[in-house]
């Protein structure tokens, strides 16, 4: 049976090639969303068939699929109890320990997943319990912002010269985040822009994205695709927040906005990057080339190719292994 050895095949691609393949491309920028799609569904099919190879291996003496050799195995358990699954003549050499290996590796996976999301939310929470006590709210700043507005009412500043700006998801009630620094160092129309910006990832909650490729990574750091991932997902959700931005906003604010943020930020964030990683940097600086050289967005029939060819990803896989 040639199942086991195509989804190991399809997972060696998406762990490498593929990832690569994508980060050189020129296009994702042109059709952000359509892309962070993609990534999603390289990493779900990646998994997929990384768990789904061993265990379709391991299970081919029952079935040519894991519904078709799970229920074989739910008549022998009801018959014959645990002692004979483990018993059953049909099982080949190392067939349970391939079965068991994918067991081990679909635990991983989840654990790894529910801890960093633990731990994130954790950190985010002790986050802004000091921001709530060391900041004031924007609306005690004049700054020639609607002090009304709801962006108003959840901004908070903090007492530091850096300049920062940054948001904090919450289920109930998110915040953005801004330094004194920034305030004194920005226009009202450019300040406006910034926490459009930062109000845009909390509204498409780009923070469970990056999660989700956070813990991938954690998961199996040897594959240098997974930082890959992560890199460009964050890069594709600022590109995007960008992009509401400017619905919004002139496309100068914005950009000279930016040029007072992202410096500092990147001198600060990138003295804890791995050395795998991208510079924050260097995401800064291909934001700011595309604000200032827009290219033509992506064709809808090409985003659509790119949307069908994602859910192939994740339909193939998950085909061919249960049937």
């Amino acid at each position: 049976m040639l199942t086991p050895y195509l989804l190991a095949l399809l997972a060696v691609l998406l762990a490498w090639p593929v990832p690569m393949w994508l980060q050189r491309a020129k296009w994702p920028s042109r059709a952000p969303g359509a892309t962070l799609v993609l990534w999603q569904a390289i990493g779900l099919s990646g998994g997929l068939a990384l768990v789904s190879a061993p265990l379709t291996w391991g299970l081919q003496p029952f079935g040519s699929g894991i519904l078709t050799a799970g229920s074989k195995l739910l008549q022998v358990l009801l018959s014959d109890g645990i002692a004979g699954v483990f018993n059953d003549p049909r099982w080949e050499p190392l067939g349970l320990a391939a079965v068991t290996l994918s067991g081990i590796l679909f635990g991983h996976l989840t654990l790894v997943l529910l801890h960093t999301a633990f731990t994130t939310f954790r950190q985010r929470k002790k986050h802004r319990e000091f921001v709530e006590l060391l900041s004031a709210s924007l609306q005690e700043h004049d700054h020639g912002l609607d002090q009304t507005s709801q962006t108003a009412n959840n901004t908070r500043v903090l007492p530091v010269e850096h300049p920062l700006a940054y948001c904090l998801p919450a289920a109930q009630q998110s915040i953005t985040v801004v330094s004194r620094g920034l305030l004194n160092q920005l226009s009202a129309e450019q300040l406006s822009a910034v926490l459009t910006h930062e109000s845009a990832h909390l509204t498409q909650r780009h923070d469970l994205l990056r999660l989700v490729f956070q813990a991938w990574h954690k998961a199996v750091p040897w594959f240098p695709a997974t930082s890959v991932a992560v890199d460009e997902v964050t890069e594709l959700t600022e590109i995007m927040a960008d992009d509401v931005a400017l619905t919004q906003h002139q496309t100068r604010d914005l950009t000279s906005a930016l040029a007072h943020t992202l410096e500092q930020q990147a001198q600060d964030t990138g003295q804890q990057m791995a050395p795998h990683h991208q510079h924050p940097a260097q995401v800064a600086s291909r934001r700011l080339r595309r604000l200032i050289g827009p290219r033509r967005p992506l064709g809808s029939c090409r985003v659509s190719l790119v949307i069908i060819l994602s859910g192939l990803l994740v339909i193939g896989p998950a085909f061919i292994s249960l049937v």
